[in-house]
């Protein structure tokens, strides 16, 4: 199941033809969980939802590497738990700085990590939750985080 397909076509987003592609390119030069390592069930997550950053005047991100991390969605739903904060229509923009917090631990251990539970707290709202003024601070922190690059195979949608 493609949770951020379904969640942008809420929005009225598709995915680009291209993120096929890319998808398989970054899964294998990135095969295993930032998390746990395991190999089996990952997913190639945007650290910011492809639909925030297509509304957002971002279509550029679904496809850029700078936006991706490989987390899996096997027994211990790293890629829910911690792409996501347990809801997959939110994400954790700061999933890499997170990374050594929650490396190595299960599922139940990290539901039960105050750090955790204080992030889930403070979740990415959903798009249709977002004022005016917050997507402002949206689009300043992507053109700080990832500054537009020439054109590439990548980025191109």
């Amino acid at each position: 199941m493609d949770n951020g397909l379904e969640e942008a076509q809420r929005h009225g987003h598709a995915r680009s033809p291209q993120w096929e592609k890319v998808r398989k390119d970054y899964a294998s030069m990135f095969p295993v969980c930032a998390i746990c390592g395991h190999r089996d069930k990952i997913q190639v997550h945007h650290v910011w939802p492809f639909h925030i950053c297509i509304a957002l005047g971002r279509p550029d991100l679904e496809l850029d590497s700078r936006n991706l991390i490989t987390l899996c969605e096997g027994p211990e739903e790293h890629h829910l738990l911690i792409g996501h904060l347990d809801s997959f229509k939110s994400a954790n923009t700061n999933v890499r700085p997170d990374i050594p917090t929650f490396k190595g631990m299960t599922k139940d251990q990290i539901k039960l990590n105050h750090i955790w539970q204080l992030k889930v707290q403070q979740r990415l709202k959903p798009l249709d939750e977002l004022s005016e003024e917050e997507k402002q601070n949206i689009i300043k922190r992507l053109n700080e985080l990832y500054p537009r690059q020439g054109s590439s195979p990548l980025r191109e949608r």
